[in-house]
């Protein structure tokens, strides 16, 4: 059941780490355009709908990452989701500190370091959390 769940292939190096750590900071930068658009949802009707693109490109990009450093299936999207809501929930706190991107991309890099220190773990620990959760 695990393997359907995906898994971490091993395949990691610099190169995979480093496309990870840009995507991870991109979705940081996304995440906090989409907050900063959350004020003008009541101006512009396309506020809203901005909001959710960029939290779907966001999504793609660390899910692209995560692909890119050797996690496959499911698995994929479900850390990517997590990382990207979790993120999304850190930008209310962001909102009157100054410069709020940095933070916001220096939180993303310390919310993907655990997939970079221990890729096997975290896949483990998330097949396990799935599998508690599903019937």
């Amino acid at each position: 059941m695990e393997d359907a769940l995906g898994s971490w292939t091993g395949e990691a190096g610099p190169w995979t780490a480093l496309t990870f750590l840009a995507s991870v900071g991109l979705a940081g930068l996304l995440e906090r355009v989409q907050y900063r658009l959350r004020a003008d949802e009541a101006r512009a009707w396309w506020a809203s709908n901005g909001r959710d693109v960029l939290n779907a490109v966001a999504l793609g990009a660390v899910s692209s990452g995560l692909w890119i450093h050797g996690f496959r299936g499911p698995l994929v999207v479900c850390l990517a989701g997590t990382l990207v809501l979790v993120l999304s929930i850190f930008q209310m706190r962001l909102e009157s500190r100054p410069r709020s991107a940095l933070w916001s991309v220096v939180i993303a890099l310390a919310l993907g370091m655990p997939v970079l220190v221990a890729p096997a773990g975290v896949a483990r620990g998330f097949q396990q959390l799935l599998l508690a959760l599903g019937p």
